[in-house]
């Protein structure tokens, strides 16, 4: 049988498609016409074309999501947190993932503005910040996740982690542990990663221990770990202070890190530590400890954000949490 349509509801209803209309949309109509209306709902089997109405309220019902790489773990917990708000306010979710492109970042702002979508949660870099403030000026509600937006307007907000105690965290627990000479990979510019060794490094020196420019080294991806690591470990060796540690200050790094060590023969923890940013699936069966982020409360935080119409500009700063396991050498029973 053919799908039921509005004016089918109307006739059988014996009311306009403006009445049907106001009645599916929750608009006050008497008791009479309403119980019309949803018994001809019911016996028609009709459900609401969303596209259509889409068009008529000037936007659809869809959250649009732009992530920045798929395969870390940060990402996948947002995206749930994104989905449950969405699943329980009825809408659907959009997402785009830009594989770590500045082109496919502004592509796809561009066509998540052609879609008319609801709301936009980015977690894009800084190229498409003045997009993403004209988007929110012309009343469409955009977060930003992962960095604080510049400058916040009506309706463009943020989320960020507290990257400056993640660092210290990370210093903290090293230190409890023993550890004296540190090697750090991180993931290139990205304001997170430079406010991590910052936090890193002013720890350190505050029991009298130098982060050296010389053991930091970018790996943009896992193919660029094995030679980061070579560097690392012979500037070290050349000035005398082998490294005991190596922090991986994004979670997209550490599988491969881990697995280099290995390869090399080297067993953590009895010849090097290794602690690392991110929580995921593996990271507690091969027991690493980690500092991690609350990614899925922040995918939740996000999407009510652009949920319950506020429009007043918010910048949300999250707490990261050590996880403690055995990778460092602890000498007490790892907990969660």
């Amino acid at each position: 049988m053919p799908r039921a349509t509005i004016n089918d509801v109307a006739t059988a209803a014996n009311v306009s498609t403006a009445t049907v209309s106001r009645v599916l949309n929750g608009h006050k109509v008497t008791s009479s016409t309403s119980d019309r209306v949803w018994a001809a709902v019911g016996t028609l089997d009709y459900t609401p074309n969303a596209l259509t109405r889409g068009v008529f309220a000037g936007r659809s019902n869809t959250i649009g999501v732009i992530i920045r790489d798929l395969n870390s773990p940060f990402y996948l917990e947002l995206m749930r947190g994104i989905d449950k708000v969405a699943t329980h306010d009825r809408s659907l979710v959009m997402f785009a993932n830009t594989f770590n492109q500045i082109e496919r970042e502004a592509a796809h702002v561009q066509t998540m503005d052609e879609q008319r979508v609801r709301g936009l949660i980015l977690t894009t870099g800084p190229s498409t910040d003045d997009r993403t403030k004209h988007f929110a000026e012309r009343g469409t509600p955009c977060v930003i996740v992962a960095r604080k937006a510049p400058d916040l307007v009506p309706n463009l907000h943020s989320i960020a982690l507290d990257n400056h105690e993640a660092g210290r965290l990370i210093a903290t627990h090293l230190i409890e542990c023993g550890k004296k000479s540190i090697g750090v990979l991180h993931g290139g510019s990205r304001t997170s990663q430079s406010e991590r060794i910052d936090g890193l490094r002013e720890t350190l020196a505050e029991y009298d221990l130098t982060l050296h420019d010389d053991v930091v080294h970018v790996a943009e991806s896992g193919n660029d770990v094995s030679v980061a690591l070579d560097e690392i470990f012979t500037n070290a060796r050349a000035v005398g202070r082998p490294i005991d540690t190596i922090v991986c200050l994004t979670g997209l790094l550490t599988t491969r890190t881990y697995e280099v060590l290995n390869e090399r023969g080297c067993h953590i923890p009895e010849d090097i530590a290794l602690i690392a940013m991110d929580d995921f699936p593996w990271a507690k069966t091969l027991g690493i400890t980690v500092v991690a982020q609350p990614s899925f409360d922040m995918g939740v935080e996000a999407a009510t954000l652009i949920t319950n119409g506020n429009d007043h500009p918010q910048h949300i700063v999250k707490n990261p949490r050590l996880v403690v396991r055995q990778s460092c050498g602890e000498s007490e029973e790892p907990t969660e």
